[in-house]
């Protein structure tokens, strides 16, 4: 009777269905119970995309009838999620199909999300205004603009920083976004932070020395053609390169997230050779245009030896899965994705531990909590081979995290703006700050609430500067973070705290002690000999372990 109610179920949805896909290749939104990893692993390498509740032991994916039905024919407990595919309707409802060409104008029933070509033209409008700060790249073509040109996209960067602020050496922040073309909530969410950099420079403090101490390299469209796909209303994954295999219409492409050069095929079940399911590998390691590109320009070319060299984020690292990246690299790579929300650190390929994964571990626990989401090592979830998470890491040393965020690929404007975007804004954010020292600074006590009064002031009349020093801002949810009280804060007048002469005013403790995990600190700065114009303080706390945290800056102007 219960198999039969919900065959019934999924006919009744089936007729609701998006015209651009047949009645076999229609897509429930099915629940799957696993007893084991190795069952997990196995559902894992039959789907696109993965779910993963490790408390119910249950899995979440988009399913045909047919897919369902092999399912139960293997011995797996699987029914529909009948409200979650009535969800998953109602979002094809708000995306008629649409015609050929490079893609439209907006998304109907989305109005928070942008096109492919509303996001170029937002990575335009950023440059033209505000050309000091902001900057757009042409890293290459997609597979389809390289086929046929016209007819697809140029892959592109947006690269922030003030020019006018030191060398071009300073530490990077590269992110890509929605390289999986349905995943509508990334670039969105990536752009937005572009925005609020940009735009708040001058007024923000936070976003101003961010932009005169980093670089931002943000690829906002990792898939454009892809996502044009998408757009129309179809669940689309992959690239459009249709010269693999013969795939139905809505089901050729790679995936460019497997297709990656560092251990390419390289974990059993990680990838699949099936070129007509979603996370078909590619004929070859870096087969795909989009891949090259996004490779290219975040970690350059190899040299004879194999070590790549002129990306956005420089090479510290020459062996590529056994040695340890050092302490002191600078940088950092974040790969922006829906839904599950997870943030994870390599490894994807295997269950093996990464060299640095005490530090990886520590850095995912502190972003976790910004966007509460669950932090763990990407191979927790499911195997994943050819992935650029562990490309970044294993050829270039780089600290490199998937934050798969939101609740749905296509997720409501309600939902994005109330709680993902603001969330994952946040964790962005702390993630720049700690761009000088991502494998050392998140181990110890973070800057938070620094304020400095008064913000004008006469030459030689004092300002005071006040902040809390907060060790207890990891996860928990998956593992536990040592918490250490603090020992120290220091104020640093006019100079960033890892600079080679930095000298901090100690700042004291409001009750007197450093002993709590969490402490108020003030400190009464002279001015006296200060210039006329804008002066910036960091504040930078240590913990009873000896770490330094994640700085914090504001800013006060002598009259």
């Amino acid at each position: 009777m219960r198999k039969a109610l919900a065959l019934l179920a999924a006919a009744t949805l089936a007729t609701n269905a998006p015209a651009a896909t047949s009645a076999d290749e229609t897509l429930f939104f099915v629940t799957i119970h696993y007893a084991s990893r190795a069952q997990l692993q196995e559902i894992a390498s039959r789907f696109q995309h993965l779910a993963v509740n490790e408390k119910t032991h249950t899995i979440g994916v988009e399913a045909t009838q047919e897919e369902l039905d092999e399912l139960r024919l293997d011995g797996f407990e699987a029914s529909i999620d009948e409200r979650a595919t009535r969800r998953m309707r109602q979002s094809e409802a708000n995306l008629p199909g649409r015609g050929p060409g490079i893609g439209p104008a907006t998304i109907p029933g989305y109005s928070c999300y942008r096109t492919v070509e509303e996001t170029y033209a937002t990575m335009d409008q950023l440059a033209q205004a505000h050309p000091s700060l902001a900057e757009v790249v042409d890293i290459g073509p997609s597979w389809l603009e390289n086929a046929v040109p016209g007819t697809g996209h140029r892959m592109r960067a947006l690269e922030l920083g003030n020019r006018a602020a030191g060398s071009a050496s300073k530490p990077a922040m590269v992110v890509v976004a929605s390289i999986h073309a349905r995943e509508y909530t990334p670039a969105e969410l990536l752009t937005r932070f572009a925005e609020g950099l940009v735009n708040g420079y001058g007024t923000d403090p936070e976003a101003t020395w961010l932009l005169d101490n980093f670089r931002f390299h943000l690829v906002m469209q990792g898939n454009p053609d892809g996502r044009v796909k998408a757009e129309s209303g179809l669940s689309w994954r992959k690239n459009v390169d249709d010269t693999n295999g013969n795939c139905s219409a809505t089901s050729y492409g790679v995936d460019l997230n497997r297709n990656f050069p560092f251990l390419w095929h390289g974990a059993p079940g990680g990838s699949t050779g099936d070129a007509c399911a979603g996370s078909y590998r590619g004929p070859s390691s870096l087969s795909e245009a989009e891949s090259q590109a996004l490779l290219r320009y975040v970690a350059g070319t190899p040299d004879p030896n194999g070590v790549y060299r002129g990306g956005a984020l420089a090479d510290r690292r020459e062996d590529t899965t056994g040695s340890v990246a050092p302490a002191d690299y600078q940088g950092l790579f974040l790969d922006l994705h829906s839904y599950s929300k997870a943030v994870m650190w390599p490894w994807s390929y295997t269950t093996g531990k990464p060299p640095n994964l005490a530090a990886l571990r520590t850095f995912g626990r502190r972003l976790a909590w910004y966007n509460g989401y669950t932090p763990k090592q990407w191979s927790r979830l499911y195997l994943a081979d050819g992935t650029d998470t562990d490309a970044m890491y294993g050829l270039l040393g780089a600290p490199s995290y998937t934050i798969e965020m939101g609740v749905a690929f296509f997720e409501s404007c309600a939902t994005f703006e109330s709680s993902t975007l603001p969330k994952n804004l946040q964790a962005l954010r702390f993630a720049a700050r700690n761009l000088w020292a991502p494998y050392r600074y998140p181990s110890g006590p973070t800057t938070t609430r620094l304020s400095v009064s008064p913000t004008l002031v006469a030459a030689g009349t004092p300002v005071t500067i006040s902040a809390a020093l907060n060790d207890k801002r990891f996860s928990q949810s998956n593992g536990t973070e040592a918490v250490q009280a603090i020992r120290s804060a220091a104020a640093f007048l006019d100079q960033a705290p890892w600079a080679d002469d930095a000298s901090g005013h100690p700042m004291k403790p409001s009750d007197g002690r450093y002993d709590e995990t969490i402490e108020p600190t003030t400190l009464r700065l002279a001015t006296d000999g200060l210039a006329p114009g804008r002066h910036v303080v960091f504040v930078q706390g240590t913990d009873a372990s000896g770490s330094a945290g994640t700085p914090q800056a504001v800013y006060f102007t002598v009259q």
